[in-house]
């Protein structure tokens, strides 16, 4: 066997990381750790400034605020129509990919690199001759710079099933409102194609979050025993 980081033959203790590949002990934080993204071990070639390090692979896969993403935004829109998310519409929700530093701005918080995601909703009235009130909606959602297309797509999932709640007036527990926002992820997840889908799957379920973990897993133990449609609905009439 050799090593994964100089390719010398392996000899006394060394590190696995969840790809199989093996890494000589001496390189752990030395020359190499694992890659933010897919933590699979890389090198200490390039460090974003919020202090992550990616693999070359997720370098290469990662969406920057310079990239368009009308595609992949398109994407998972589709993906949460199909299940029932029906009044979720491209054009009322503005993208910006920004830094942690950024993030933390208008977070009104100190940088933390968990928060991927943010969503900001305004709404606004018009009355028709008839008396009639009509809302219209306005999100902008905020994701984090450097996220692999794959995580991007989950992370905006999640953000969206946040403006899906707010266009419906729906209040339940922090626990099950993020808890149902990561089934948006799990969604796209089990949808699109690529290889990192598993590991970002394995992350949901075994999350130790008391919110973001223990909600998604009370949440798709209700997904197991309703369906999407009848998941959907019980969250539209405030049955759970």
């Amino acid at each position: 066997m050799e090593c994964f980081i100089c390719k010398k033959r392996l000899s006394g203790r060394y590190y696995v990381d969840q790809w199989d590949h093996k890494m000589c002990e001496a390189h752990m934080n030395n020359d190499a750790v694992y890659c933010y993204s897919c933590t699979c071990f890389t090198k200490k070639d390039i460090t974003l400034p919020d202090g992550r390090i990616l693999c070359p692979v997720c370098m290469a896969n990662a969406v920057k605020p310079v990239d368009s993403v009308a595609f992949l935004t398109s994407t998972v829109i589709k993906t949460l129509n199909k299940v029932g998310f029906d009044d979720l519409r491209q054009e009322d929700i503005k993208l910006e990919i920004i830094s942690a530093d950024k993030m933390a701005q208008v977070r009104k918080s100190s940088v933390n690199l968990q928060n991927k995601g943010l969503t900001l909703s305004n709404v606004s009235q018009s009355f028709s001759l008839l008396g009639g009130k009509k809302q219209a909606f306005n999100h902008v959602i905020y994701m984090l710079t450097h996220l692999t297309k794959n995580e991007f797509a989950g992370v905006l999932a999640h953000e969206m099933l946040h403006a899906w709640q707010i266009q419906n007036g729906i209040s339940m527990s922090p626990q099950r409102t993020e808890g149902f926002c990561n089934m948006g992820s799990y969604l796209v997840y089990i949808t699109m194609a690529g290889s990192l889908n598993k590991l970002y799957l394995k992350q949901l379920h075994e999350n130790p979050d008391p919110v973001y973990g223990d909600g998604f897993r009370e949440m798709y133990r209700y997904f197991e025993e309703l369906d999407w449609k009848r998941l959907i609905q019980c969250v539209r009439e405030r049955k759970l």
